[in-house]
């Protein structure tokens, strides 16, 4: 478990497998009591790493996708126009 604030950042879990949900890419592992569960991808360190945050030398816990997505969020509020996570703006 890689993400920082995940209270079990740091802790190895026996890898099962990887798979394609509705919500992304997800590793099903064994939990401390041999339980399956299931992470997000990018949770861990088999996620690939992004450039910006190994250009930042770890120091960036932001993707660049989401710096964007946020910045074009923000530029419509400003203009005030109104759109939706994810949604093009023109």
């Amino acid at each position: 478990m890689i993400h920082p604030f995940h209270p079990l950042c740091g802790e190895a879990f026996e890898f099962l497998e990887r798979l394609n949900s509705w919500r992304g890419d997800v590793v099903l592992v064994l939990d401390g009591q041999g339980r399956r569960c299931s992470l997000p991808l990018e949770w861990t360190d088999m996620a690939t790493v992004d450039a910006f945050v190994a250009a930042a030398g770890g120091g960036c816990p932001y993707r660049t996708g989401d710096l964007v997505e946020s910045a074009d969020l923000v530029a419509g509020l400003v203009s005030g126009r109104q759109c939706d996570v994810g949604e093009m703006t023109p």
